[in-house]
């Protein structure tokens, strides 16, 4: 995508788009516009200057909030889409970590960078007083900026069942949504792993649990000392919190089996992993997951956000925050080929169901219904 004077067909509002970012809200926006060849798209600030375009799509809802006023003084139709749980929904102290509209969060709180120094190495991700299954719903300034956000929109999108839910719990009218699931890249390469080699996609930052999954491994490799994790993914954390993952790294147990690769290609990598990992706090509809599914990665992987949605039965789903039940799910894979192969022929056959072709059709529709039509060349 390259931003353009005129004559757009879509302009992409949100903050810090990066066609190089591994998953997240960047890479959705890239697909889009390369599925999408007919339509002329371009990004922008939410919150600067907007070029003249047909449709205005902003990719979270701190970013329609923050256009909506610029947009109706065009009088061109804004279309939200909501990558991640709403922020009324998240466990309190998420949102702090400035989920940022380039990875999926609603951008409000401190930064990544932010140090955290002052608290132990599990940051706040296993304190005690987290509602984990009910999130936060007192009334916060995101929660505010959201409910502006929906109301600017004109029509609402949301990548699974369980985003759009936690969106309209928290005031986004229903009558307006619409779920468009994230779609599976479509790949011939298929995993054959000659090693247990553990894989963790994505970027490196405290929402992602990343001590957790490092003291799973160390349970993981009780049982089986010969269990190796990649870490693939910027670092995108503060110098303090990657120190802290480093330490945990070099703990006798793990000492010798993390590698941290940093933003390599996860497409090179997924042919060697025996499994997939996640450890996050909240999730929207994975990509990674949807990656991995594709190239036949069996996946574990906590039950929160549209991580469900997601997997169905092709992947094992564990409880949240819970370190023995994620060690467990990575040995079952392990140690039991058959099951591994089963979960790795499931997860191929559910990423063939809904591609990135199908969800670029589907955003193709939404904006034709706007007032934008690409004809039959869209996909």
């Amino acid at each position: 995508m390259q931003r353009l004077p005129r004559d757009l067909d879509v302009c992409l509002l949100a903050n810090g788009i990066d066609a190089t970012t591994i998953g997240g809200v960047s890479r959705w926006a890239t697909d889009l516009a390369v599925q999408l060849p007919a339509l002329r798209f371009a990004t922008a600030p939410s919150g600067g200057d907007l070029p003249a375009a047909r449709v205005y799509h902003a990719l979270t809802a701190a970013d329609a909030a923050r256009a909506g006023r610029a947009v109706r003084a065009t009088g061109r139709p804004l279309l939200l889409t909501c990558h991640a749980m709403s922020d009324a929904w998240r466990p309190e102290g998420v949102a702090a970590f400035g989920l940022d509209s380039s990875h999926g969060g609603g951008g409000g709180g401190k930064g990544d960078d932010d140090d955290h120094s002052d608290k132990g190495d599990d940051d706040w991700e296993d304190d005690d007083d987290h509602d984990q299954g009910k999130g936060n719903d007192k009334p916060t300034g995101f929660a505010a900026r959201e409910r502006r956000g929906y109301a600017a929109a004109d029509l609402i999108g949301a990548v699974s069942d369980t985003v759009a839910r936690s969106h309209v719990a928290a005031g986004a009218p229903a009558g307006r949504m619409v779920v468009i699931p994230n779609g599976a890249p479509q790949t011939a390469t298929v995993a054959a792993a000659a090693e247990p080699l553990v894989g963790f996609v994505g970027r490196i930052a405290p929402v992602k649990g990343l001590p957790r999954l490092l003291r799973a491994m160390r349970v993981v490799r009780s049982s089986r000392p010969d269990a190796r994790l990649v870490v693939i993914g910027p670092a995108e954390a503060s110098t303090a919190y990657l120190r802290r993952l480093r330490r945990l790294a070099a703990e006798p147990g793990l000492r010798g089996a993390v590698r941290f690769v940093g933003a390599s290609r996860p497409e090179l990598w997924y042919p060697r992993l025996a499994c997939l990992a996640m450890a996050s706090e909240t999730e929207g509809m994975p990509l990674v997951l949807l990656e991995a599914m594709a190239h036949g990665v069996p996946c574990v992987a906590p039950d929160v956000g549209g991580v469900r949605d997601t997997l169905g039965d092709a992947g094992v789903i564990v409880a949240p925050r819970d370190v023995e039940a994620l060690a467990a799910g990575i040995i079952a894979i392990l140690d039991d080929a058959t099951h591994a192969d089963a979960l790795a022929a499931a997860g191929r056959t559910r990423a063939a169901r809904w591609t990135a072709a199908d969800t670029a059709a589907a955003y193709a529709a939404l904006y034709s219904q706007l007032g934008v039509s690409c004809g039959t060349s869209c996909c």
